[in-house]
């Protein structure tokens, strides 16, 4: 998309135009870039071994100010450089942390919960919550707007018959 539809788009319209992309809400389309702030699997409670690294995140704190965080630890840290945090150190930092609560329910979460765990807590930070799915990203950084389309049946979905007219003419 970044190298081949937009830059049509550019070439034909010139600077000055947005392009507004509908998109249909299929699984392909719903996903995230590699260091998207998302818990899900991809974060362990702990630091280091198999997980993800993440760009930076963001809290606001007591006083108001929005702080920059870091979800890798830096390359002279004397215990994990280089490593991705996890939940236990990024909940910590933002004085969050709940010891109390398992890092990670054993059983699947509820959708509405915020606090039956500190994977949830950290799941309904602001950070988190605004992350984009890649293609959003790539069309918005290239100042154009992207719109998902509603979850509906395939039949009131106005491209599928926008496919069916070309199927037919072909």
């Amino acid at each position: 998309m970044s190298d081949k539809i937009i830059p049509a788009f550019e070439a034909i319209h010139g600077a000055g135009y947005q392009a507004l992309f509908l998109i249909d809400n299929s699984q392909g389309h719903s996903a995230y870039a590699e260091d998207a702030l998302r818990v899900s699997s991809r974060m362990n409670v702990n630091p280091g071994r198999k997980q993800a690294q993440m760009r930076h995140g963001w809290y606001v704190c007591a006083n108001g100010n929005q702080i920059s965080q870091a979800m890798v630890y830096p390359p002279d840290h004397p215990n994990f450089p280089n490593e991705p945090k996890g939940i236990k150190a990024v909940l910590m930092e933002r004085g969050l942390w709940q010891g109390g609560l398992h890092g990670k329910c054993h059983s699947k979460c509820d959708a509405d919960a915020t606090a039956c765990c500190n994977k949830q807590i950290l799941k309904s930070q602001p950070d988190f919550q605004v992350q984009k799915p890649l293609v959003q990203e790539i069309i918005e950084t290239a100042g154009h707007t992207c719109l998902f389309l509603p979850k509906f049946h395939c039949e009131l979905n106005f491209i599928e018959y926008f496919w069916g007219s070309v199927k037919r003419y072909l």
